[in-house]
C-alpha cells in the first residue's frame, strides 16, 4: 500500500510541476543572500538610475514637454517612459535593491507557470511518465533563461499572451484570457517585443484564414485589443512619435543597414546559435539545437526501435556530444545554409508532422532578419523605409524563445515514441541544461566581470559626504572614468548620462566636449551617441581598481564646452594633474577602498559661466 501511494505520488502531474517550482526557488535564491552581483550593462549603469530618477521626480503623471532636470541639463518628461508600468512602481514603492529583487521573482516564476499552461495545452497531453519530464523540462528551459530583467515581462509573458489568444482563437477562451491580453502591456515593453509579436500574430492570422477560408472575428478582436491597449499604455512615445518635441538624436543613427556582407552574415548565425549577445541570451546551443536537430531526423520514420536498435542510436546520440560535434558542425561558415536544406528536406520527406521543420525554419528566418537590417547591401531599403535607420527591427527575433521550447517539446515527444529510455535521455539533458542556466545568470552572489552591488558601484557613502561639498544643491556635475548614471542614482544633476532619445542638438553640444578624445579613440559615439560619457567607461570598481591610483596628465575633454553646458563641477574617478590649470579647482578627494571608487571633486572655473547665471 505504501509502495503504491509513493508510486502515484511519483506520477502525479502536480509533484512534476511543484518540483519545477523548487527548482526556480532555488535559482533565485541568491537575491536573498550577500554580496548581491547584478549585471552592469542597462541594468545598473542605464535602468535602475532611470527608474529612480523618475519614480522620486515628483513628476510622473507631468505633461510630455515638462522638464525632468536631472540627466543631461534637463530633459522632456516624455523620454523617461509610462506611468502606466509595473516597473516604474515598484521603484516608487521600494527601494531600487528591493523593486529589483521583487522584479527578478515575478519574471522568472510566471516564465515557467506560463510556459508549462501554453505547452500542456497545446503541445504535450500528458498521459504517462515521460510526458511529465517533457513538460518540466521545456518549461524549466525557459523559466531559468537570462532574462533581460529591465524590461519586466516582455519575454517571460510570450507563452501566457500565445495561451490566451490560442483559446480565443478555438474558442475555448474564458473572460480571463482577455484579461490576460489587458493587463500584460502595463508590464512589458511595446517597442521591445510586442510590437512584432503582435505582427507576427497577425500574418498567422492572415495565414489562417487562407487555410481555413475563414476569418476569425474573435481572434482578431482580441488582437485589436491587444494592441490598443499598448498604445494606450506607451501614449506618450506615440505623442511624440506623431508630433515630436525636438528632433532626436536617432535620425543621425548608421549602424543599421552598414555591415558588410560578411559582418551581417555572420552576425546573424551567431544570433541564431546564441541569441542577442546582451538582451536575449537564449541558452540554446549547447544542448536544445542538437536535441531538435536530432528530433527531426527520427520524425522521418514512424517505428518504434528496440531495446538494442534504441541502445545503438543512444549511443550515437551520447557520443555526438561527447567529441562536440555540434559545436563544431553548427559554427562553421556555411552552417546556416546546410540548416536551411536540412530542414526543407526533413519538411518534403516527413508524411506526418510538418510543424517541426516549419517553426525551425522560421527560427533561421527570424536570425536572417537582423543580416537583412544590419547589411550594407539592403542599404536602399533606408529610402524606402526611413524608420528602418532609428528603429531596431531586428527585435522581431527575440520572440525566438517561445519557439525553441515549442521544438524542444516536439522533438522530446519524438524521442518518447520512436526511442527506449528516453526518460533517462530528458532527466540528463534537463540536469545539463539547468547547471547551464544557473551559471548564467543577470545576478550572483561572487564576483564577476561586468556585475556589481548596489553599495560598491553606486557608492551612496561617498556620495553623501561628496554632495556636502556641492553648492548649489542643483549644481551640474560631468563625470569622468565613472558612469554618470552613479552620480544620477544618489541625487546628482549631471550634464551627461545615457538615454535613448534626445535632442539631437544636445548631441552636437555635447561632442565639442569629448572631440579631442573621439579624434584619438575609436568610438560609437557618432553612429550611435545614446551614451553621453566624457571617456570610456571601466564599468565596475574590480576591473577599475586595474588603474586606481592612475594620474592624469593630460586630458583630451575641454572645459571650455563643458562650461558652455553650464557644468559647475566634475566628479572623477581619478587623479587629474591640475598644477597647470586655472580652469580646474579640486575640492574634496574620498578614497572609496578596494571594492569601490576613488573619488575627487573638481570645481570648474567658468568666468563666462557664471556671466551667464548672473544675467538669468
Amino acid at each position: 500500500m505504501l509502495n503504491r501511494k509513493i508510486k502515484t505520488i511519483i506520477n502525479s502531474e502536480r509533484s512534476y510541476f511543484i518540483f519545477g517550482l523548487i527548482i526556480v526557488t532555488i535559482y533565485l535564491m541568491p537575491l536573498f543572500f550577500k554580496p548581491l552581483y547584478i549585471s552592469l550593462f542597462d541594468v545598473l549603469d542605464s535602468a535602475v538610475p532611470q527608474l529612480k530618477v523618475l519614480a522620486h521626480s515628483g513628476m510622473i503623471f507631468a505633461d510630455n514637454n515638462a522638464t525632468i532636470p536631472n540627466m543631461m541639463n534637463g530633459l522632456p518628461r516624455a523620454v523617461y517612459g509610462s506611468e502606466f508600468n509595473v516597473m516604474l512602481w515598484l521603484y516608487y514603492f521600494f527601494e531600487p535593491k528591493t523593486a529589483y529583487i521583487i522584479n527578478q521573482i515575478i519574471i522568472h516564476y510566471v516564465a515557467y507557470v506560463t510556459a508549462y499552461l501554453l505547452l500542456r495545452r497545446y503541445i504535450i497531453t500528458p498521459k504517462k511518465y515521460e510526458d511529465y519530464l517533457i513538460l518540466l523540462a521545456s518549461s524549466l528551459y525557459f523559466a531559468l533563461l537570462p532574462f533581460f530583467s529591465t524590461e519586466g515581462l516582455s519575454i517571460p509573458s510570450l507563452p501566457l499572451a500565445t495561451y490566451a489568444l490560442l483559446n480565443i482563437r478555438t474558442k475555448h477562451d474564458r473572460w480571463t484570457d482577455w484579461l490576460i491580453l489587458i493587463l500584460i502591456p502595463f508590464y512589458a515593453s511595446f517597442v521591445f517585443v510586442y510590437m512584432f509579436y503582435i505582427i507576427l500574430a497577425g500574418i498567422y492570422g492572415i495565414y489562417d484564414i487562407i487555410k481555413n477560408k475563414y476569418i476569425n472575428i474573435h481572434f482578431f478582436l482580441a488582437l485589436i485589443l491587444f494592441g490598443l491597449i499598448f498604445l494606450f499604455v506607451e501614449y506618450r512615445l506615440i505623442l511624440i512619435t506623431l508630433h515630436p518635441l525636438f528632433v532626436s538624436h536617432r535620425t543621425e543613427f548608421d549602424f543599421f543597414l552598414n555591415s558588410p556582407v560578411m559582418d551581417a552574415y555572420r552576425g546573424a548565425h551567431v544570433f541564431f546559435l546564441n541569441g542577442h549577445h546582451q538582451h536575449l541570451i537564449d541558452l540554446q546551443f549547447k544542448y536544445i539545437l542538437p536535441t531538435i536537430l536530432m528530433g527531426m531526423i527520427l520524425s522521418l520514420s514512424q517505428k518504434k526501435f528496440n531495446k538494442n536498435e534504441s541502445m545503438v542510436i543512444w549511443v550515437l546520440i551520447i557520443l555526438s556530444y561527447a567529441v562536440d560535434f555540434w559545436s563544431f558542425a553548427l559554427t562553421q561558415l556555411y552552417s546556416m545554409p546546410i540548416l536551411i536544406i536540412y530542414a526543407l528536406l526533413i519538411y518534403l520527406l516527413t508524411k506526418y508532422t510538418r510543424l517541426m521543420p516549419i517553426l525551425f525554419l522560421i527560427q533561421i528566418a527570424l536570425a536572417g532578419f537582423l543580416f537583412v537590417v544590419t547589411c550594407k547591401c539592403f542599404h536602399f531599403l533606408e529610402f524606402y523605409i526611413p524608420i528602418l535607420k532609428e528603429l531596431n527591427v531586428s527585435r522581431m527575433a527575440f520572440v525566438q524563445p517561445l519557439i525553441w521550447i515549442i521544438l524542444l517539446s516536439i522533438a522530446m515527444k519524438i524521442y518518447e515514441n520512436r526511442l527506449k529510455y528516453t526518460r533517462y535521455f530528458i532527466i540528463l539533458f534537463m540536469i545539463a541544461q539547468v547547471i547551464m542556466s544557473f551559471n548564467t545568470k543577470e545576478f550572483f552572489n561572487h564576483k564577476m566581470t561586468g556585475y556589481a552591488t548596489f553599495s560598491n558601484y553606486y557608492a551612496p557613502h561617498l556620495f553623501k559626504i561628496l554632495k556636502t561639498y556641492i553648492k548649489p544643491k542643483n549644481a551640474h556635475v560631468a563625470n569622468f572614468g565613472i558612469a554618470p548614471q552613479i552620480a544620477l542614482y544618489n541625487g546628482l544633476y549631471t550634464i551627461d548620462g545615457y538615454c535613448t532619445n534626445y535632442p539631437l542638438s544636445y548631441k552636437h553640444k555635447f561632442r565639442k566636449v569629448i572631440k579631442n578624445y573621439l579624434l584619438k579613440n575609436k568610438s560609437t559615439f557618432d553612429v550611435w551617441g545614446s551614451k553621453l560619457y566624457i571617456m570610456q567607461i571601466r564599468g565596475t570598481p574590480d576591473v577599475y581598481s586595474i588603474a586606481r591610483g592612475s594620474v592624469f596628465q593630460k586630458i583630451l575633454f575641454d572645459t571650455k564646452a563643458l562650461c558652455a553646458l553650464h557644468t559647475d563641477y566634475i566628479i572623477s574617478a581619478y587623479d587629474i594633474n591640475i598644477s597647470k590649470r586655472k580652469d580646474i579647482q579640486l575640492k574634496k578627494k574620498l578614497m572609496g577602498g578596494r571594492n569601490t571608487w576613488d573619488l575627487y571633486l573638481y570645481k570648474l572655473i567658468c568666468s563666462q559661466h557664471k556671466n551667464i547665471k548672473n544675467t538669468q
